[in-house]
């Protein structure tokens, strides 16, 4: 069982700071705040509004611009916050300047878009806090866990994220959950019907299934006459 981030888009501070007070009320202790305004400081207005709202929950930062991180704000309690970075040059100016930022941020920095594959891991290890593989993207179980052991020992953390899908599109994650510092596998409650279940989520924490394979089931529909 791992405890999951949920995302608060950008959006007006009295709609984040209610979206705060569900996800707490649901169980979520990780929020994932989304940010990259125009003006930092209307991401750190939300950052403060969500933190009001859910005071015990721990927070990451995603910046929706590459290269723009936004000043941090305290918006947890017990752990630190996150910073993931979105650039997707695999360039070594890239890396370097990644590297950098890792030295001056107070909060962990997690390459997010520029982690693709287990190449760019080897090239960022040791230069990030950590490194945020999606297996959609990476290539599935097998190279998320050589990743996994490319990174061991080097300071660069594992974190789990994904895109939107599906309960099977995310169980394969859910099963490598136990390697990771950080999971960010919310895809499936984006979605409006999961034809899947058996990874729970919706109080915070996913977990994997008792059935065999996957542990996951089809959802049985109802016939419509």
């Amino acid at each position: 069982m791992a405890a999951t981030a949920r995302t608060i888009g950008i959006t007006a501070p009295l709609h984040a700071a209610a979206e705060a007070r569900r996800l707490a009320a649901s169980g979520f202790q990780v929020i994932k705040v989304k940010a990259g305004t125009p003006d930092p400081e209307d991401d750190v207005e939300r950052v403060r509004v969500i933190h009001d709202a859910a005071p015990a929950a721990r927070c990451s930062s995603t910046p929706t611009a590459p290269g723009r991180p936004r000043r941090p704000q305290p918006c947890c309690h017990g752990s630190p916050t996150s910073v993931s970075r979105p650039s997707n040059s695999p360039s070594p100016p890239a890396t370097r300047g990644a590297g950098r930022l890792a030295e001056r941020s107070p909060l962990p920095v997690i390459a997010d878009e520029d982690a693709v594959d287990l190449a760019d891991a080897r090239r960022l290890a040791g230069r990030v806090h950590g490194v945020n593989v999606k297996l959609a993207k990476c290539g599935g179980v097998h190279a998320a866990l050589r990743i996994a052991e490319a990174i061991e020992g080097s300071g660069t953390a594992l974190m789990l994220g994904c895109l939107t899908a599906s309960t099977l599109g995310l169980a394969p994650a859910v099963h490598l959950a136990d390697r990771a510092r950080w999971a960010d596998l919310d895809g499936h409650l984006l979605l409006a019907h999961d034809p899947w279940t058996g990874i729970g989520g919706a109080d915070g924490f996913v977990r994997a299934g008792d059935l065999p394979g996957l542990g996951i089931e089809e959802v049985a529909h109802e016939n419509v006459a």
